[in-house]
């Protein structure tokens, strides 16, 4: 299918209607929000957001297995190393065949980034959409049922901590 089948600005739709929309209507495709130099690419499948990439994304998978306690930097440069030698090679494939990861963990690491790059998105207020029916995610992308209601629900605690912290203990 060529072109857009859905397009518009962000100022005008939020990411969150546009992803509601999608959602409801389930059809199949990629969204693409763009922002100055920032590219988010989710995948929808019938309606359900599937996978995600940003190209202004500035968190790596190895920083996310040393947050969560799983790896220490010291592996993450080693296993760069590597990789450099390895064109092509995901570090995470590096990472678990050299035993420093089980695949769990690093499903789990991605699992987290994507729904970083996703919460990221959602929030932005500027910038544009599209939507391109049909194109379907790279057979070897991570799956992963993003559940939009949850990730709002997430957000909005988020936002309501980030308030309370920033206006301070209330007199009642």
């Amino acid at each position: 299918m060529n072109g857009p089948r859905l397009a518009g600005h962000l100022e005008i739709f939020s990411p969150i209607h546009v992803l509601r929309l999608l959602q409801n209507t389930r059809v199949t495709g990629r969204l693409e929000f763009v922002r100055r130099d920032a590219c988010v690419n989710l995948f929808i499948e019938d309606g359900l957001s599937v996978t995600c990439s940003s190209t202004g994304t500035r968190l790596h998978l190895g920083e996310i297995l040393v947050r969560q306690g799983n790896l220490r930097p010291e592996v993450v440069e080693l296993a760069l190393a590597v990789q450099s030698d390895m064109p092509g090679k995901r570090i995470g494939h590096i990472l678990v065949e050299s035993g420093s990861v089980t695949e769990s963990q690093v499903r789990e690491a991605l699992t987290a980034f994507q729904r970083q790059i996703l919460c990221d998105a959602l929030l932005w207020q500027s910038g544009t959409f599209q939507f391109l029916l049909g194109e379907t995610a790279p057979a070897e992308s991570l799956r992963i049922a993003f559940d939009v209601d949850r990730l709002v629900m997430g957000l909005l605690t988020f936002a309501g901590g980030a308030l309370a912290n920033e206006l301070g203990p209330q007199d009642t």
